[in-house]
């Protein structure tokens, strides 16, 4: 039997707008009297966005980077200096396998300027590169970033929960027709996605309502530890595990690369809000 004293309140959020993201913080920090605090916090704005040229927002980041990860680490600080999360709240950030790297695995840098050039769109204007952002290496830089930022986090507030949680490969979401890609290549990688193998989305959601509820007795027996990016344990659906167990995520278990995350994504972000 559902509640019937449930009331909804609705507040615009665009991660990818820094003014917008503080005012969603100021309303929400507002809206929730100081009994109570926020239980569960999901955070799956984002995508590859429509950019496709690795466009710069107001804050210097590439639109990629402040949509799926600078706009919410300034939402969860925010409340976090709000004190609307705190002990007993779980933050769950939205993780994707494309952070490992397809096919290769991605070789992660060991200094600060590796990923504040990530963060920047700089990484992207090399020779290597032919000066050319492409939207696929930019949102599996970003949704690598936001697992080593998780686990950053986690150890510095231990009293709140936190994770990247993969949704897997799940029809109906339309990632792949936000505009990043012309229609040749789009239909390349839904074909490519398709033959991967999808499921529905409510085993997509499943997993974040799993992350969200309950840290010891979700459907797929959830107990991970705060900090954790849990994905598929094989490919892009089925059984879910801790991406630290496989090959290509074992990088995201190192201290000093999270650390180093943690500072590039504060080095973009103005965090300093004052709550009285």
């Amino acid at each position: 039997e559902y509640p019937t004293n449930v009331s909804f309140t609705y507040v615009p959020f665009d991660s990818s707008d820094r003014s917008s993201v503080k005012t969603a913080i100021e309303t929400l920090s507002q809206s929730i009297t100081d009994r109570h605090i926020i239980n569960g916090l999901l955070l799956n704005a984002g995508g590859f966005t429509s950019d496709r040229n690795g466009t710069l927002t107001k804050s210097g980041t590439t639109i990629i980077a402040e949509t799926n990860l600078i706009g919410h680490a300034v939402l969860v600080d925010g409340l976090i200096q709000s004190k609307k999360l705190q002990q007993g709240s779980r933050v769950i950030f939205s993780g994707s396998e494309a952070g490992m790297g397809e096919p290769f695995a991605i070789k992660w840098g060991n200094d600060l300027d590796y990923y504040i050039n990530i963060l920047n769109g700089k990484a992207y204007k090399t020779k290597k590169n032919k000066n050319k952002y492409t939207p696929q290496d930019g949102y599996g830089h970003i949704k690598g970033m936001i697992a080593f930022y998780t686990a950053a986090m986690a150890r510095r507030h231990g009293d709140i929960y936190f994770a990247a949680v993969s949704p897997g490969s799940t029809k109906d979401t339309y990632l792949m027709d936000q505009g990043s890609f012309p229609n040749a290549l789009k239909y390349v990688f839904k074909g490519f996605i398709c033959l991967s193998g999808q499921h529905g989305v409510d085993v997509g959601a499943g997993r974040y309502i799993d992350a969200l509820v309950d840290n010891n007795g979700g459907r797929d027996g959830w107990g991970y530890e705060s900090g954790t990016f849990v994905c598929s344990k094989k490919g892009y659906i089925g059984e879910v595990c801790d991406a630290t167990e496989l090959k290509k995520g074992k990088p995201f278990g190192e201290q000093p690369k999270q650390d180093l995350v943690y500072e590039a994504v504060h080095s973009f972000a103005e965090m300093k809000l004052i709550f009285r």
